[in-house]
């Protein structure tokens, strides 16, 4: 029987708004009042600055070494409601009816998709998908579409922030009375009889207990999203080449509301609130993670997220947070966790943010200016960890699988094991893990491994960052270890490598829109005749935005008969951090334009912001190559959407030797030293002068990768190592 699992991460995937009310984008609400309640607040830490944009502009990315009384974060996320529509993938050919009229594209919709595809960080990042920014701006020049229309898409409205919310009217898998059914079949048990047999089970029954889920939960098997069944066929080949893999594909969203609620936290009556308020998607986070999770759901039983809102409850009342946290339960699968103001800012502003994320990173902090190191940050960490465990103890029931997630929960895990003893706790690492003379600097190593090691498997993105962890574990801990993982006194750890993926299926419909069709069509006419460089990075140090740029220069400089043929088009998302490292950028880009560029050609385009999912898109399907140069990166998922679209084209890939992605790709990247500016610059060169068979070999080697480490793959090998490590321990 498939097990439930509760998703553990700092951030929940769904907010709620108390300010908005069932608002058209043209009433005035939506995505204005929803910055103009982030800007409203101003707490005793002084975090009143906001993220702007989508989730790229805040998730995983150190902080600029403030003191907590300069700039720190404001805790304030950028969400948004969204009408979602079940929307079937259309063929590039099928936009124009037998009469000559245009069909409608479900890229019109505003809203249409939420399709946040990259990690981590890793992802990191992923999109959420606004098709319906590009429509909805183009329908400013004309009803028809035309190259004006995508003229205009893509060169000003690059970059817009996402469309005002609509009323919230998320919906879930169209399959869910079917998936109840089949989990009744398997357990012999409905309703009534699932209630009695958690009551009977559980414990210490009192007034206070959870009613418990149906086993079918509220989602449905995978749904089809129509995607070329071709793709589909070439992932089951993929799988079988490489000794096989759970990879059920699954979109990422296209759900209906349920028409029962879930579950309630008292047993009693609902506990209802006089202040109305909306569930709002939280765009921030790991958004990666969730597309994972939601394209694998045929795997659980049923899965719950364990998160914060990201907004500010000190002012909360009992009453506010039980009727929350009941429909956030009942409707969204979504548990919340009130971490006061105070700590949240201890926890994440400084010793995630100003200690885990650069070391992990080999950027070393510095004191003073940095503020991870002082004890209130470690107490405001241990604090907020003790909230999410005494918060998952609430809602666990005997057989759950508790998989929490990345370096802000560290310490979480041994929590859990104290209060949880007989629980199946898995632990990954969505960010690089730092070689042993790095890590052992941290003034709190010991209590980082300890936390970690209280799960019963640990995973990683890579070899290399397994490797770490072991010789860490063993040279700070003393312990036993193995290729296989770590003995401690409880028992043996297991230390695994998974390597994260997308949603193949998922994104592959995407792409087969007819709105990308068209604008890749577009963006073909207007670069014909040059080189079409594509990259997009978060604009902080990691990510190595201005080592490409400097490569890409040096390239220019060596091979000057290229200079009036090259463009190079960078995104670089928008954070609230590193205005100095802006700086250094732009005045690369500044260089660069002014050295080789004139009134007919510009050789870098330059956008500080994010754009529509299907501008990006188009993009990535029209490149001639696409440059990563991250200094230190997990998985890289940017890449995967990039094979991916080059399904037509098939054009190289340069891609940098220090993220996570470039080993499991087997030499099918070209792979750079990002500090190495000549290097950058000759695989550029080679990017663009390889042959069309070298280009097909490659592509072919990305590809099965690819389709092999899909999203689905990796969440189905994690949970089962956490059985099976499980199983294993209680027999010994």
């Amino acid at each position: 029987m498939e097990p439930r699992v509760l998703v553990v991460s700092l951030f929940a995937p769904y907010s709620v708004n108390f300010d908005a009310g069932p608002k058209t984008p043209s009433s005035g609400g939506g995505a204005s009042s929803v910055h103009e309640r982030q800007l409203g607040r101003s707490g005793s830490t002084g975090r009143s600055a906001v993220w702007n944009g989508r989730r790229s502009s805040m998730h995983r990315t150190h902080t600029t070494p403030l003191g907590r009384h300069a700039e720190p974060h404001s805790r304030r996320r950028s969400t948004f409601s969204i009408n979602a529509v079940k929307l079937a993938p259309i063929s590039r050919n099928s936009s124009k009816t037998s009469d000559g009229g245009n069909t409608t594209s479900p890229c019109d919709k505003p809203g249409a998709y939420l399709t946040p595809c990259n990690e981590g960080d890793g992802a990191d990042p992923a999109e959420a998908s606004n098709e319906g920014v590009a429509a909805a701006d183009t329908s400013r020049i004309s009803d028809k579409p035309g190259p004006s229309q995508l003229a205009y898409s893509i060169e000003e409205a690059a970059g817009a922030h996402m469309p005002s919310p609509n009323t919230l009217d998320f919906t879930r898998k169209l399959n869910i009375d079917q998936m109840r059914e089949k989990q009744e079949r398997k357990t012999g048990a409905g309703k009534h009889g699932r209630l009695l047999h958690n009551k009977l089970t559980k414990a210490e029954p009192d007034a206070a207990e959870v009613r418990q889920t149906p086993p079918g939960g509220w989602y449905g098997s995978a749904l089809a999203t129509g995607a070329d069944s071709t793709l589909a066929s070439n992932i089951a080949a993929a799988v079988n080449d490489n000794g096989g893999g759970n990879m059920t594909p699954g979109p990422q969203i296209g759900t209906q509301l349920p028409k029962e609620p879930q579950t309630t936290l008292t047993a009693a009556t609902a506990v209802e609130t006089d202040d109305p308020f909306t569930v709002e998607h939280l765009n921030v986070g790991n958004i990666g993670l969730f597309n994972a999770v939601n394209a694998s759901l045929d795997l659980f039983a049923e899965r719950v997220w364990i998160g914060e809102l990201g907004i500010t409850t000190d002012g909360w009342s009992e009453e506010r947070k039980t009727a929350v946290s009941n429909r956030l339960l009942d409707e969204f699968e979504t548990l919340p966790v009130f971490v006061s103001d105070t700590e949240f800012e201890g926890h994440y502003s400084r010793f995630s943010k100003q200690l885990i994320w650069p070391a992990f990173h080999y950027i070393m902090p510095e004191m003073p200016q940095w503020h991870g190191w002082e004890k209130s940050a470690y107490e405001a960490a241990l604090a907020t960890c003790e909230r999410f465990a005494d918060r998952i103890v609430d809602i666990y029931r005997d057989g759950d699988i508790i998989w929490v997630n990345d370096y802000h929960l560290m310490l979480l895990p041994k929590l859990i094991r104290e209060r949880l003893p007989g629980a199946k706790i898995g632990f990954f690492l969505h960010i690089p893990f730092p070689s042993s003379e790095i890590f052992r600097c941290l003034h709190v190593r010991k209590e980082l491994l300890e936390g970690i090691l209280g799960a019963d498997v640990v995973g990683l993105q890579t070899f290399s960052y397994k490797r770490h962890l072991i010789q860490t574990a063993k040279r700070v801990l003393g312990v036993t270890g193995s290729p296989s993982g770590l003995t401690l006194d409880r028992g043996h750890v297991v230390v695994g490598q998974y390597a994260m993926g997308l949603d193949p299926v998922g994104v592959e419909g995407k792409w087969s829109n007819a709105a990308v069709g068209e604008l890749i069509e577009f963006l073909n006419e207007k670069y014909a005749g040059k080189y079409l460089l594509v990259g997009r990075d978060k604009l902080d140090h990691v990510k190595g935005v201005r080592q490409k740029l400097l490569g890409y220069e040096c390239f220019l400089e060596a091979n000057p008969e290229f200079a009036g043929k090259t463009v190079l088009t960078q995104i670089a998302l928008t954070t609230a951090e590193h205005n100095e490292l802006q700086v250094q950028v732009m005045d690369v880009v500044n260089r660069i334009n002014s050295k080789f560029g004139n009134i007919e050609h510009q050789p870098v385009v330059f956008f500080h912001k994010d754009i529509p999912y299907s501008q990006y898109l188009a993009l990535l399907s029209a490149a001639d190559a696409m440059v990563i140069t991250s200094l230190r990166d997990g998985m890289n998922l940017t890449s995967h959407e990039y094979v991916i679209c080059q399904r037509e084209k098939k054009s190289p890939l340069v891609l940098s030797e220090f993220v996570g992605t470039y080993g499991s790709f087997n030499g099918g990247a070209l792979g750079v030293n990002p500090m190495d500016t000549r290097a950058i610059a000759q695989a550029i060169k080679d990017a663009l002068v390889m042959s069309d068979e070298e280009k097909l070999a490659r592509w072919n080697l990305l590809h099965r990768q690819v389709l092999t480490n899909s999203a689905s793959s990796f969440v189905s090998s994690f949970i089962s190592d956490i059985e099976s490590a499980h199983a294993e321990a209680e027999q010994h």
